[in-house]
């Protein structure tokens, strides 16, 4: 079928310039672009919209009457979504015929009439609920699909109509359950150039919670009646404004309650009825059979394959005779998905004839083997490439093993990593890391060979505490940096360290809210065989305090490394501490900051601080603008944290599933002869 548009003038009254509206693609469904068709459609009268328009507006009618043949009742389709396609762009007085003029020879006959705007929408009768609130309804749906209009919005009856049935809605929800929203009136100016809105509202009585009473076998009382912790479930609902759907909520509420505390077979009804409300307070009654108490039970499964026949039954057993509860068993499940190994995971509680619960488990394992490749970039590093390779089930038992390469100009590391998230079956995790690594810095390179075992436990969702053991060899090679700077250049250290984490945050890679405090102190010392001693502690406090559609985020590190002997190298410059960078005071470049040798090559201290202050705002989608404020320090020895230096600055993030991407600048305002005016940093994951 070929499309032909024929430019005609309307017939219509001048527009004198009406604005230009764009409608938003992304507020509908895409319509299929045509195909080639085998009618003649000719559009008779058009001004105001291109071809490929009008092709996309009717192209479902098109592609029907291409397959079935042009018919009166096909030519009616056409004309009648071409028309529905003028009113909601505005043209409220469009009338479109049709005309069949052979076989495959279709006509559309257009009159557009003006393009009406919408004029002032007003409300009667409102009282309980905002004017402006009550406006943006009736405009919403217009305002999504034109959302880059800045004058007048077009008027569009159908948007009005959906505008007012929403607004119904709204007062269901807020309590005005007797309220009555009438039709909607249009006046239209005489050359139906604009068209002003009222809406009228009989708003009612607003109804509101009265008391609440539990009735039946209601087994959890308190000392003025039900417990506490049971009308805790259900006060935060009578806060709100009366509605049906609160009392389903509230219900649900109560039955959760129960379930929790063993009551599987838990059933809660609940009566409560508008018509007998005084002065618009309705009462609430729960009926209560809590029904027996069941106790968890043993473990059934299907769908295993390679994974121990065991490790679900071990999960579980901790479970065995106690109160059944799903909130524990949600978690469980959380914490099986995060393993990776399941594709997928149906956990279904069971009641037996005894009150127990068995869990039945329908299994589908998820690959375990895995190749992997990476590919990234730093200021700092350059490019970035990564391998890795690894077995999530090691020998069936649902522990990884991994391996792993990177690569980049600065340097070249190399790890296998042993995680046991149950250690002997405890509360326990086990982490047991090998590792070589090569890297250069300005003055010095090395080459570091170790290990690490870390047991660890969570005693709170989030609060975690463990012990490690750190076992390393390095070897310095100076290149440019005086020798009695960078202090022993061969050594082992042995180190027996702990930390402590409490984090509230709600995502650790992406946070919006929350914080995070962690602190790490180790211990190296002749009596583990390390050829150095000393004591070593850092601390990080770090929140995000989300504002509207914003983040403000504050950040607090330092720490501090003592020596234990007169050495007189004293502490080796690897295990110094540095600042600047990506991650730190980023008017400076990696490792920037600090003391310098006599050749202005960094060497690093003995203390540091680092504070941030980053405020960032959305720009568009899931990119990201931000602006910050850096200060920090480092001290040459431990009596002195040193002298303090800044930074502002503003960068970009581009916030993704894995972490954001980050590319910032910042200005150093005092910079020193030596030092360069700011530093531009690509880098990704959070800045700290």
């Amino acid at each position: 079928m070929v499309l032909a548009l024929v430019g005609t003038a309307a017939a219509q009254q001048p527009q004198n310039n009406p604005p230009k509206l764009t409608e938003n693609p992304a507020a509908s469904l895409p319509t299929p672009a045509p195909r080639a068709t085998n009618t003649n459609v000719r559009f008779v009268g058009t001004a105001h919209f291109s071809e490929k328009i009008f092709r996309e507006a009717i192209a479902e009618q098109i592609t029907s009457i291409d397959e079935q043949g042009l018919s009166p009742a096909l030519a009616d389709d056409a004309a009648f979504f071409l028309g529905i396609f003028y009113r909601k762009n505005g043209y409220s007085q469009v009338e479109v015929k049709w005309r069949i003029d052979g076989p495959r020879q279709l006509t559309l006959i257009v009159s557009e009439g003006p393009l009406t705007l919408l004029g002032v929408v007003d409300f009667h009768g409102t009282a309980g609920e905002p004017v402006a609130t009550l406006r943006d309804y009736i405009v919403g749906s217009t305002r999504e699909r034109f959302p880059r209009t800045k004058t007048a919005l077009p008027f569009v009856k159908s948007d009005v109509d959906t505008g007012v049935e929403r607004i119904r809605g709204l007062y269901r929800s807020e309590g005005f359950l007797d309220a009555v929203v009438d039709d909607p009136e249009f006046s239209f100016t005489r050359d139906m150039r604009r068209a002003d809105v009222l809406v009228t509202v009989h708003e009612g009585t607003r109804y509101r919670f009265g008391k609440l009473d539990f009735t039946g076998d209601v087994v959890f009382f308190g000392p003025n009646g039900v417990s506490g912790d049971l009308m805790a479930q259900v006060e935060p609902f009578t806060k709100k404004p009366y509605t049906p759907q609160q009392v389903i909520n509230m219900q649900r509420a109560v039955v959760y309650y129960y379930k929790t505390h063993g009551y599987f077979n838990a059933k809660v009804d609940v009566v409560s009825d508008p018509t007998t409300a005084k002065d618009g307070v309705v009462p609430v009654t729960f009926y209560v059979d809590s029904g027996s108490i069941y106790r968890f039970d043993g473990v059934s499964q299907e769908g295993l394959d390679r994974l121990n026949p065991r490790f679900l039954p071990t999960r579980f057993a901790k479970l065995h005779n106690k109160f059944y509860n799903p909130q524990v068993l949600d978690e469980k499940f959380r914490e099986l998905m995060r393993t990776g190994l399941f594709r997928q995971l149906r956990i279904e509680p069971r009641p037996l004839p005894d009150n127990t619960i068995e869990l039945h488990m329908s299994v589908e394992e998820a690959k375990a083997k895995e190749l992997g490749f990476s590919a990234g970039y730093g200021t700092f590093e350059g490019p970035i490439i990564g391998f890795s390779a690894g077995d999530r089930d090691l020998f069936g038992m649902g522990r990884p093993l991994t391996s792993t390469i990177e690569i980049s100009q600065q340097f070249m590391r190399g790890e296998i990593l042993y995680q046991d998230p149950w250690f002997l079956e405890s509360d326990y995790a086990l982490r047991a890391r090998l590792y070589g690594l090569t890297a250069s810095f300005d003055g010095y390179s090395k080459l570091e060979t170790g290990g690490r075992l870390e047991l660890s436990r969570k005693f709170l969702k989030q609060f975690e505490a463990s012990v490690f053991l750190l076992s390393r060899r390095v070897n310095i090679t100076d290149e440019g940096i005086d020798p009695q700077e960078i202090g022993s250049s061969s050594y082992h250290i042995n180190s027996l360290g702990t930390s402590l984490t409490f984090d509230t945050r709600d995502n650790p890679i992406n946070p919006g809210r929350g914080f995070v405090f962690n602190t790490s102190d180790d211990l190296a010392a002749n009596v583990f065989g390390s050829s150095i001693d000393f004591i070593r502690g850092t601390a990080r406090f770090s929140y995000y305090l989300p504002i509207k559609k914003t983040l403000l985020a504050f950040g607090v590190r330092g720490g501090i490394i003592y020596p234990l002997s007169g050495d007189r190298f004293g502490i080796p410059i690897d295990e110094r501490f540095f600042n600047g960078g990506s991650r730190s005071v980023r008017s400076f470049a990696e490792r920037e900051l600090g003391p310098r040798d006599r050749h202005g090559l960094p060497i690093g201290g003995e203390t540091f601080s680092t504070l941030n202050v980053e405020y960032d705002f959305p720009i568009w989608g899931d990119l990201i603008g931000a602006v910050f404020f850096d200060a920090g320090s480092v001290g040459r020895n431990p009596s002195s944290f040193g002298e303090m230096r800044y930074g502002i600055g503003g960068g970009l993030r581009y916030r993704s599933p894995v972490g954001p991407l980050r590319i910032d600048y910042g200005v150093n305002p005092t910079p020193k002869d030596h030092e360069d005016a700011g530093a531009l940093h690509i880098s990704f994951g959070v800045a700290f």
